[in-house]
């Protein structure tokens, strides 16, 4: 039984990525968009994106997780090496998910202007790649 539903648990987790790594990369390129702005305009374009956060991405990131936790309890991965080294990259990319998260509501509440996270594109690019290989080529 769980063989015959492995394909829908790659489709599913898959999709799952594309819409949290899409969410992480347009909250950073809108964060920093917005840092521009004065701090009184910027309260506005916040709630947006923590709508969209709260739509988007926050839910794209659990069911990632749970798609993900899935797929190595039915294939016996759990031990594997590559995936402990793979859940190293899937945790920093979720702490980052909740910083980014964080620093924008308590921006809202207070009304202070949001602050860039240096390179954060591009960790997130970096660890994607990663994930990806360590996934799918399963070096260690």
């Amino acid at each position: 039984m769980v063989m015959v539903l492995y394909p829908y648990l790659v489709a599913a987790h898959v999709t799952a990525v594309v819409f949290l790594v899409g969410g992480l990369l347009a909250q950073e390129r809108m964060v920093n968009a917005i840092s521009q702005s004065p701090p009184q305009e910027q309260i506005g374009m916040l709630a947006a994106l923590l709508r969209f956060d709260r739509l988007v991405t926050t839910p794209a990131l659990l069911l990632t997780w749970i798609f993900g936790l899935s797929l190595a309890l039915s294939a016996g991965w759990l031990s594997s090496r590559w995936l402990m080294v793979k859940l190293v990259f899937v945790l920093a990319l979720s702490a980052l998910h909740g910083v980014r998260s964080g620093r924008i509501r308590r921006c809202i509440r207070t009304g202070t202007a949001v602050g860039r996270i240096p390179g954060a594109d591009l960790g997130i690019v970096i660890a994607m790649l990663t994930i990806a290989v360590l996934a799918f080529v399963k070096p260690i």
